[in-house]
């Protein structure tokens, strides 16, 4: 197995435009946790969200099966589609910076987990795909129980 195998390009550049606003955000609107009342949700919301990027830069090879067949056109799909989400996504964020409340919070959640979890589907890599679930979960319920 060489690197180039391991590695995921673009994986890399999704997980960066997913990332990005998240520190951007959190640069400006610092958050200590203390209005969660179960301190764990926090921890489950963080490793869900940072084991996601990880597995859409790189492939274990663990419980993944790659993109079906025809591979190079499911690939283009993943590309073009997946690039549609994250725009969606930028923007979402874009509306919750400027206007704030928790349906665009929650909205920018779903959004980035419904990249993680599609990435998942589309690649076949179960991984992935349940992370995308245990971030999604863990952010819904921070949202929900904090302000």
């Amino acid at each position: 197995m060489n690197f180039l195998s391991v590695f995921n390009p673009f994986g890399i550049a999704f997980a960066a435009a997913l990332l990005v606003p998240y520190i951007v955000y959190r640069r400006s609107h610092p958050y200590e946790g203390a209005g969660c009342p179960n301190r764990g949700m926090v921890y489950v919301a963080k490793i869900g969200m940072y084991v996601s990027l990880f597995l859409m830069c790189f492939h274990l090879g663990v419980l993944e099966q790659g993109f079906t067949n025809p591979k190079e056109l499911m690939s283009l799909f993943w590309l073009i589609s997946t690039s549609a989400l994250t725009s969606g996504y930028w923007l979402s964020w874009a509306l919750l910076i400027k206007r704030g409340g928790k349906s665009l919070a929650s909205l920018t959640v779903v959004l980035s987990a419904v990249i993680v979890i599609y990435s998942g589907l589309l690649q076949v890599n179960t991984l992935l795909f349940t992370f995308g679930f245990i971030y999604l979960i863990g952010e819904l319920y921070l949202i929900r129980k904090t302000n």
